[in-house]
């Protein structure tokens, strides 16, 4: 009867000890707008990130995209978080387009955070020349 209590809370332990738990997905998701805040279709989205760590191996990443037809686009970061990290990046945001050949920008950042999703807006304005 020992040895069988004993077997249960060995392998009572070992399920808690090796129990993985799940990391929310850790995206974000980026809006486009005018100066009158109407979403913008097809603006080209750049993000460039640091890692907010000092470790060699930290990320440094850039990706691009289009805006939807609602001023969206979304990226997904989840496969940069390490577990135990404290935090992931900051992103710096830029997003350009060009209307009846008038270039227009606009600028914005978000902090990346594990497990968590974030929004940014960026306002779209006429680029000074």
């Amino acid at each position: 009867m020992k040895k069988l209590i004993y077997s249960l809370l060995l392998v009572a332990i070992t399920f808690l000890f090796t129990r993985c738990y799940k990391v929310e997905p850790t995206q974000t998701v980026i809006t486009a707008v005018n100066e009158s805040k109407v979403p913008l279709e097809n603006v080209k989205i750049i993000i460039r990130a640091q890692s907010k760590t000092t470790t060699p191996a930290n990320i440094n990443l850039a990706d691009s995209g289009y805006t939807n037809g609602s001023g969206v686009i979304a990226f997904d970061f989840s496969d940069i978080y390490k577990d135990g990290q404290a935090g992931v990046a900051v992103l710096d945001i830029k997003g350009e387009i060009v209307i009846g050949g008038v270039e227009y920008e606009g600028f914005s950042y978000v902090q990346l955070e594990a497990g968590v999703n974030k929004s940014a807006k960026v306002i779209i304005r006429k680029k000074n020349t």
